[in-house]
């Protein structure tokens, strides 16, 4: 599916505010999917295996395989989203829209690498400063992981484009779309 790419190429970039607050809500929506997700996969693992829910919080060999489901189901969330009308809820929200190369919508390829790219800047920190709490010699790994997932905003501080390092690296671009015209009555 492709949308009109001269439409598109007029389009600026989606201001900062708009894409920290689509980063925020995107965020909040991904972790009640992760929640409903990890709670499917608890009860179905029950189902199959018959381990009650300590144990399977314990076996390495179930969370290996809830992380592999989770991420899975996320992934495939974003991909589908960006690939097909290159809005999640949070970027329809705030009328701002992920576009390919020559702004067209983007491929499944450029997707998934946007999303692999994107979960390596912004998923260490949270963990990482969560173990922090309890061993004070994680504090300098959690603060580096902090600029991790600042890097992309500073590479689109610097750059001419204002996109962010996983966009610029993917091949993707996010636009902000035209305000709705109100037709008469």
């Amino acid at each position: 599916m492709t949308t009109n790419t001269t439409a598109n190429a007029a389009l600026p970039a989606a201001s900062w505010g708009k894409r920290l607050l689509a980063l925020i809500y995107d965020t909040l929506l991904t972790s009640a999917l992760v929640m409903v997700l990890g709670f499917a996969f608890h009860l179905n693992y029950k189902l199959f295996t018959g381990m009650d829910a300590a144990a399977i919080g314990k076996s390495a060999v179930a969370l290996q395989l809830q992380f592999i489901w989770v991420s899975a189901f996320t992934a495939a969330y974003f991909v589908f989203c960006w690939s097909r009308s290159g809005q999640t809820l949070a970027l329809r929200t705030w009328r701002c829209r992920i576009v390919g190369r020559n702004d067209g919508t983007a491929s499944i390829l450029q997707c998934l690498l946007r999303f692999g790219l994107a979960s390596l800047f912004y998923l260490p920190p949270l963990p990482l400063w969560f173990m922090a709490r309890h061993d004070a010699s994680l504090q300098p790994l959690a603060w580096l992981a902090c600029g991790l997932a600042a890097l992309p905003w500073i590479w689109a501080w610097v750059r001419r484009d204002r996109q962010l390092l996983h966009d610029t690296l993917a091949g993707t671009r996010i636009v902000q779309l035209p305000q709705k015209q109100k037709q008469p009555a």
